[in-house]
């Protein structure tokens, strides 16, 4: 598991540096990046997302927002309550469906992101996971009622956000409007 952890990373850092370029966000991004790979292991292996790791992050992801901003200098901390209250109320909803770490990463995922990425991110992560329980389910792997480990699908959503979120937003918007 751990080589194909090692690639993944090295595939993402790349990613980063091709879309951000040397600038202030590529620092912000390879941070974003290791946070949503240890959790991606640490779930993986434990069920499990270690307040100890988003504790370790929280600080450098507001120092970071100081020093690169998004639109306003509020959005990342919006975007932080935004992405906790979501999952607060999914949990609520689902009566413990979804985990505490899984809340607490999407409000520091949230202050990377701002409110309109974590929207995002939070969408493509339930797509993820939907389709990854179902393929599960389907072989025989996962059980009914049975929990999984959703940092993964959480990560690969929040990527995808982060890297390429405007683009699909925009592709949206135009597909909403009618002019694809």
């Amino acid at each position: 598991m751990y080589p194909a952890a090692e690639c993944w990373t090295a595939c993402l850092f790349t990613a980063a540096g091709i879309h951000f370029g040397f600038s202030k966000e590529l620092l912000v991004a390879l941070l974003f990046l290791s946070l949503l790979m240890i959790v991606t292991m640490t779930d993986l292996q434990y069920m499990l997302i270690p307040d100890k790791v988003l504790l370790f992050f929280l600080p450098l992801f507001i120092a970071g927002r100081m020093f690169s901003p998004l639109d306003t200098w509020y959005a990342g901390f919006a975007g932080a309550v935004c992405g906790f209250f979501l999952l607060v109320f999914i949990m609520f909803v689902s009566k413990g469906g979804i985990g505490a770490g899984d809340v607490k990463l999407f409000g520091v995922i949230g202050l990377t992101l701002g409110v309109k990425l974590v929207l995002i991110a939070f969408f493509l992560s339930v797509m993820i996971g939907a389709v990854y329980g179902m393929c599960a389910a389907a072989r025989g792997r996962l059980g009914k009622k049975q929990p999984f480990p959703f940092a993964p699908a959480i990560s690969a959503g929040s990527a995808l956000s982060y890297l390429y979120g405007e683009e699909l937003f925009s592709f949206y918007i135009k597909l909403a409007s009618g002019g694809a």
